[in-house]
């Protein structure tokens, strides 16, 4: 095997830079390497590039943690996994021994450790990864499906706690990629009517493609008198997707209704009248990375239930990188899959 392989380094202050960089190498018995055959790019990944960053990693990472490889070399301990073997990553390795995972909820671990953040990750031709962290997804399932797994369980982790039953209506707001894949989701769960708020015009009409019965530019329309033209109560869920939006999910979803918090963003400082919450019986749940839920995302995947495909509006090599991030930032893009060796 070669010594240096490209990657995308990033290097502090919304630089990312590609450079040739050793090969990793197994470190601990328990490791495996993987070629990588495909990463698609996060909103994570956009945040870390802003300026200032909305989140934070750790100059001299290689970036990418949504990825899908074969496996080229093995540990002496792994047992589990073997060499050919085409595999996904969970990109979170939990210590297993603090408070939090011995409740069985090593998604809230107390040493963390993210792939492609604070560790070399998978925009590159290799990464190293720890055996427990894998997971073996068919030889035949194509690439820009199987770079979903991480998003889809995250994205399974949340849809746990909501319970959604069919016929029970759901606001969407925010048609990114988990937007949309929530979309696709909840379709095929026989939720209806399913509402989706997303100001991007190449989102809405995806949201269309991907089974959505109601799409509103909230820039350009009333969400407010829509959502009530649709619903009898208001949605029996709102899924915020942003992470900025909470206010909004609380003033539309009906009494006795759930919202779930999906999205991330670190500056945005809500205001809610708390009585609301009270006063309409509102069930508010938070969902943070995957829990248990790699197994199901990947049968999900390879059963073929979702449309995922119509999600992948672009393809691009290591040195296009920036220019994809870039689109993602415009709302032009969904999502992107990255070919660390074209």
């Amino acid at each position: 095997m070669e010594q240096k392989m490209r990657a995308a380094v990033f290097q502090g202050d919304g630089k990312l830079e590609i450079c040739m960089v050793d090969i990793p190498k197994l470190r601990k018995p328990d490791d495996v390497l993987v070629q990588v055959e495909a990463c698609s790019i996060c909103g994570t990944d956009v945040h870390i590039l802003n300026v200032p960053p909305g989140y934070h990693a750790k100059p001299g990472t290689i970036l990418g943690h949504e990825l899908v490889g074969k496996v080229v070399a093995v540990g002496e301990a792994v047992t589990q996994i073997k060499i050919g073997d085409r595999v996904v990553c969970n990109p979170n390795e939990y210590c297993g021994v603090c408070n939090y995972c011995r409740r069985n909820l090593p998604n809230l671990c107390e040493h963390i450790i993210p792939l492609g953040i604070e560790e070399d990750g998978g925009f590159a031709e290799y990464v190293r990864l720890s055996e427990c962290c894998t997971y073996r997804v068919a030889d035949d399932l194509p690439a820009e499906i199987a770079m979903f797994a991480e998003p889809l369980a995250c994205m399974m982790n949340g849809v746990k706690k909501l319970c959604v039953q069919p016929g029970e209506s759901v606001l969407v707001l925010g048609a990114g990629p988990i937007g949309l894949m929530m979309v696709q989701l909840m379709k095929a769960s026989g939720a209806s009517p399913v509402i989706v708020s997303e100001t991007s015009t190449i989102r809405r009409g995806i949201a269309l493609e991907s089974g959505a019965d109601i799409v509103v530019d909230p820039q350009n329309e009333s969400l407010k008198e829509i959502v009530a033209e649709n619903t009898q109560l208001g949605p029996d869920h709102v899924l915020d997707m942003t992470g900025g939006l909470f206010g909004q999910a609380v003033e539309l979803v009906r009494k006795g209704g759930q919202i779930l918090l999906f999205g991330v963003n670190a500056s945005a400082a809500t205001e809610i009248a708390q009585s609301r919450i009270t006063q309409k019986e509102i069930t508010v749940l938070g969902t943070w990375l995957a829990n248990a839920s790699f197994p199901a995302a990947i049968s999900i995947l390879e059963s073929n239930l979702l449309p995922l495909e119509r999600l992948v509006t672009h393809r691009c090599s290591l040195e296009e990188l920036e220019e994809m991030i870039l689109l993602l930032r415009q709302g032009k893009a969904v999502k992107i899959l990255v070919d660390p060796i074209k």
